[in-house]
């Protein structure tokens, strides 16, 4: 009888993970964002130079679809891009054509993330069986969550589902499993620290010193146990200028529709439209990032702010201020966000974090998101048809204008939350 009665309990959660899983894996052989040929070029580096890949990752090989742009990440993705490039070794990738063997395979591990963390987010969301179901739909059944996994193919669920994993873990006392999956985390995606280091400040408050020893020591060593390999044979340089300054340096974010940080929006659209300098202003926005996480990691401290709101309050603060956001980064947040809105007592940090998820979903509704079904061949031209039916291949023009506003309207959302949680959101616990 209580398994029956078990079964039912979950027969919903399983329908939605199941649309949710299907929804993935019927765009994932349909479509290619531009990362899918870039990363199968960067698998075939992984394949042909081995251990000494970072010598060859900034991004000028002709097997690369896009010359010029790097391999700027730590190397969890580019082991699991090795993996899956075992599997498919026939497979060929390049500017405008993209096997469909490739497709499945660089995106099955990115849609497994995200499915493990909607299960995560069911488990961890408390109340009744219905709570669980709208939390975990708002993860599972977003379009923002599913253009990235299924659709563009970046990786920014792996590194997510790895940072909530410690979380939680350290949340259950499982502090060294937390701190050695939180540095999984960091070498998969770099800007996932900042959460990370906000959340063992937050958590230092009700451990010991002993405790909180070992876990960073146990964060550094597995850091440092994954890059040995790739620097022993001599690739130091290199790897360190990949992974920690091979981003960009602050300019002007073109194109507009692609620019998700408020201050990077804003200041690229005053220069394009009005002619203004703002270069100095972008450049600025580095000190200014360093200071904004400086006091509100004190705040944080000192007013014991729970780990969960902790966490956001950093990305929130790193989306706002850095000149440089892209789509995919903003599927970091949303997990936490939601734990948050489910888990607070106060109705505006549960409004502002619920915005915080909804929000982007809209501009799916601004760019042509059919493109990646059309781009690189085999296409899929039939699909564009289908999802017009509800408005997703866009067919008329949106000024820049429109961008940096969208854009600035989502810096305000984050620095509301960031106001909100440092001087009236506070409670000790954000309890499951």
């Amino acid at each position: 009888m209580a398994s029956t009665l078990k079964f039912f309990r979950l027969l919903p959660f399983g329908l939605l993970l199941g649309a949710a899983a299907w929804l993935r894996f019927w765009a994932a052989p349909l479509s290619a964002g531009p990362d899918v040929p870039q990363f199968w070029g960067f698998a075939e580096l992984f394949r042909l130079h081995g251990l000494d890949f970072y010598r060859y990752a900034c991004g000028q090989s002709d097997l690369l679809a896009h010359q010029g742009w790097g391999f700027v990440y730590p190397p969890v993705w580019l082991l699991i891009l090795g993996g899956v490039y075992l599997l498919v070794p026939n497979a060929q990738a390049s500017l405008f054509e993209v096997d469909i063997a490739w497709r499945w395979a660089e995106k099955t591990p990115i849609i497994a993330a995200d499915l493990v963390i909607g299960i995560l987010i069911y488990r961890f969301v408390p109340g009744a069986l219905w709570r669980k179901l709208l939390f975990s739909a708002l993860w599972l059944l977003n379009p923002a969550v599913w253009y990235q996994s299924a659709v563009f193919g970046q990786f920014d669920a792996i590194a997510t589902a790895l940072m909530l994993g410690s979380f939680l873990l350290i949340e259950k006392g499982h502090d060294r499993w937390g701190f050695a999956v939180a540095a999984l985390a960091v070498m998969t995606k770099q800007h996932t620290f900042i959460p990370l280091a906000f959340m063992f400040l937050a958590f230092s408050r009700n451990m010991g010193r002993r405790q909180l020893v070992t876990g960073l020591a146990i964060f550094t060593g597995v850091i440092i146990a994954l890059s040995i390999p790739f620097i022993a044979t001599g690739n130091l340089v290199d790897y360190g200028r990949q992974i920690l300054f091979g981003a960009n340096s602050p300019g002007y974010q073109e194109p507009l529709p692609y620019a998700f940080s408020g201050t990077g929006a804003v200041l690229t659209w005053l220069h394009d439209d009005f002619g203004w300098n703002t270069l100095p202003w972008l450049r600025a926005s580095i000190p200014v990032l360093v200071v904004a996480l400086i006091g509100a990691g004190t705040l944080i401290y000192r007013r014991r702010i729970a780990p969960l709101p902790a966490m956001l309050i950093g990305i929130f603060l790193f989306f706002s201020l850095f000149y440089r956001i892209n789509y995919q980064y903003l599927i970091v947040y949303m997990p936490l966000a939601l734990l948050a809105a489910s888990r607070t007592r106060f109705v505006m940090e549960k409004v502002v974090s619920l915005a915080a998820v909804i929000y982007p979903i809209g501009w799916l509704w601004m760019f042509g998101t059919t493109l990646w079904f059309e781009f690189h061949h085999p296409v899929a031209d039939w699909v564009a048809p289908l999802l017009n039916k509800i408005g997703l291949s866009r067919w008329w023009a949106i000024p820049d204008s429109t961008y940096a506003l969208y854009a600035g309207v989502l810096m305000g959302i984050f620095i509301w939350y960031v106001t909100g949680a440092l001087t009236r959101w506070r409670q000790k616990e954000h309890t499951i």
